[in-house]
């Protein structure tokens, strides 16, 4: 069987489906009906949808995931995905669920993360069906629904489902992942009081950030100040490198300060221009009142620096890299503050000693510390034969000699008993998932397809 030669037959029918999953907004809201939201539920179906009209067998497990299965035997191979995506954002030069392809790359929310891979995978399971091959393992494509936030759907349907003897998510990058970063959500709730001084600025409300795994893009300060502050907040913004605005209010003394950042995906949080920082640092040099200013001088402090130094976290080993650390969110008024972190350690460090350092940061600002997710680091040998048969294949079909590596992003790959990430980005692959204008390059997807159908033959011939 020549799947190179056979992999790129399928172009346009991966074009073609793949843009049926992209055009659905299937970003998480709230729902009494549904799991994760009517969109999500649309994409489950309409991928289910796609994949029994090609004569697979499915199965939607209470709108929480679904898979797609084929071939026949006891033991079986997973790969899983997810079909949820981040919100889309401003500043798209095409609107961001209406698939696009220019000079050779499919624009939309999700064409990276994770629909273009998930369909890559899916196009290898169906070329490997339309050419007769007869697996002698079960090959089971599981996608999730809930990956952009707290992997509940993943719970539900494990806690359901048969769990594969091993798999992988398409869900990073190649060649193949063998480490995965331990991952941390949490929050830190602050209350203070303010006083009433008229010489004092008065933060009345601070907000910015969407969700804790993307580095937020912009931030906004209502502000209440007897003198104009605007001069001051332009003058900062040109000093210090910034875009932003300063608006006057309704109300006299009442200004909006609205500074720009660079999204990019937490784990790779040095990539970005966090817009919460940022704002803090203009808020810092203002007098505000006393329990306001402390407050946001200390946060200042403490994660201005990605690396986590600002809490002496800074940390690295040589399977995995360096500690990230990334101030999601921030919800502030005049009488308390929250603020959400993605932190994301080293694959031998204690996780348990890391969240003693943020509470003991917190609670000695008087605030609470609360985990809202944490996920233990993934680890597998790069001499483990599941491993290495992948490895081998990527190393054959690309004509290159690469090892294993390791990532501080968080795949569904933990979710398995024993898995990894594999693909779909190479290693000059444009990045772009979280950002606006996410793209994948059509050529990575058919090399993706083709690595995947291989790898799927390899394991189960």
């Amino acid at each position: 069987m020549n799947i190179k030669d056979l992999s790129l037959n399928y172009e346009s029918e991966f074009i073609e489906k793949v843009s049926q999953l992209l055009s659905i907004p299937s970003v998480y809201e709230d729902s009494d009906v549904f799991p994760y939201g009517r969109h999500i539920d649309d994409v489950l179906n309409e991928m289910l949808s796609i994949a029994e009209a090609d004569g697979f067998v499915t199965k939607n497990i209470d709108g929480q995931a679904g898979h797609i299965e084929y071939g026949d035997g006891e033991e079986l191979i997973g790969v899983l995905g997810h079909l949820d995506v981040v919100p889309a954002g401003d500043g798209w030069t095409t609107p961001p669920f209406k698939p696009t392809i220019r000079d050779g790359k499919l624009y939309a929310r999700g064409a990276q993360d994770d629909k273009g891979p998930v369909m890559a995978a899916y196009i290898a399971m169906k070329l490997l069906k339309d050419q007769g091959f007869q697996p002698k393992k079960r090959i089971r494509l599981i996608v999730g629904t809930d990956e952009e936030r707290d992997w509940k759907g993943m719970e539900y349907y494990f806690n359901k489902e048969e769990m594969p003897s091993y798999g992988f998510s398409p869900d990073a990058s190649f060649p193949v992942i063998h480490a995965e970063k331990g991952l941390l959500d949490s929050y830190m709730t602050f209350p203070f009081s303010s006083e009433e001084d008229e010489d004092l600025v008065k933060v009345l409300t601070f907000n910015g950030g969407d969700r804790l795994n993307m580095v937020p893009d912009a931030a906004v300060a209502i502000v209440k100040s007897n003198t104009d502050i605007r001069s001051d907040f332009h003058s900062f913004l040109e000093e210090d490198k910034f875009e932003g605005t300063a608006e006057e209010g309704n109300e006299s003394g009442i200004y909006k300060l609205t500074l720009y950042g660079e999204s990019v995906h937490a784990s790779k949080p040095e990539n970005g221009v966090n817009a919460v920082v940022g704002l803090m640092k203009f808020l810092e040099k203002v007098r505000l009142s006393r329990g306001q200013s402390e407050l946001i001088h200390k946060l200042h402090e403490a994660f201005t620096d990605s690396a986590g130094s600002g809490l002496d976290l800074k940390m690295s080993d040589e399977a995995s890299g360096a500690l990230t650390l990334n101030l999601g969110s921030i919800s502030m008024d005049d009488q308390e503050c929250k603020v959400g972190l993605n932190l994301r350690y080293p694959v031998t460090s204690e996780g348990e000693r890391i969240v003693s350092t943020l509470k003991e940061f917190t609670e000695k600002l008087g605030g609470e510390f609360s985990v809202y997710d944490h996920l233990k680091p993934l680890y597998m040998e790069k001499d483990h034969p599941f491993l290495q048969t992948l490895l081998k294949v990527y190393n054959d079909v690309t004509n290159k000699n690469e090892e294993a590596i390791a990532i501080g992003g968080a795949t569904y790959a933990r979710s398995l008993k024993s898995g990894v990430a594999f693909g779909a980005l190479f290693n000059d692959s444009p990045d772009t998932a979280h950002q606006k204008d996410e793209h994948v390059r059509l050529s990575d997807m058919m090399t993706a397809i083709q690595i995947y159908a291989t790898s799927l033959y390899e394991l189960t011939k």
